[in-house]
């Protein structure tokens, strides 16, 4: 499915086999994933900028006002 959609985007998928791809894009969401996965490594790699809503800023300002306790062990489940 991948090199389909690697073909397609280079205009290379035979015209018969670019409407299954379409359908499989229009129904199924792992495909959709991968498809929005493969055109955000491809902008990455152009070193396009990616969309961004502001959604990772205002979580990491957010973060940056979290005091983390130097003594506390994620992995520790002695207290739990």
């Amino acid at each position: 499915m991948k090199e389909e959609m690697s073909a397609y985007v280079d205009s290379e998928l035979a015209e018969k086999k670019t409407d299954a791809l379409v359908d499989i894009l229009r129904h199924e969401s792992d495909a959709r994933n991968d498809w929005f996965l493969y055109h955000l490594t491809g902008d990455a790699m152009r070193g396009q900028q990616t969309i961004d809503d502001g959604f990772s800023i205002r979580i990491i300002e957010k973060l940056k006002a979290v005091e983390i306790d130097p003594l506390y062990d994620p992995i520790d489940n002695s207290t739990t």
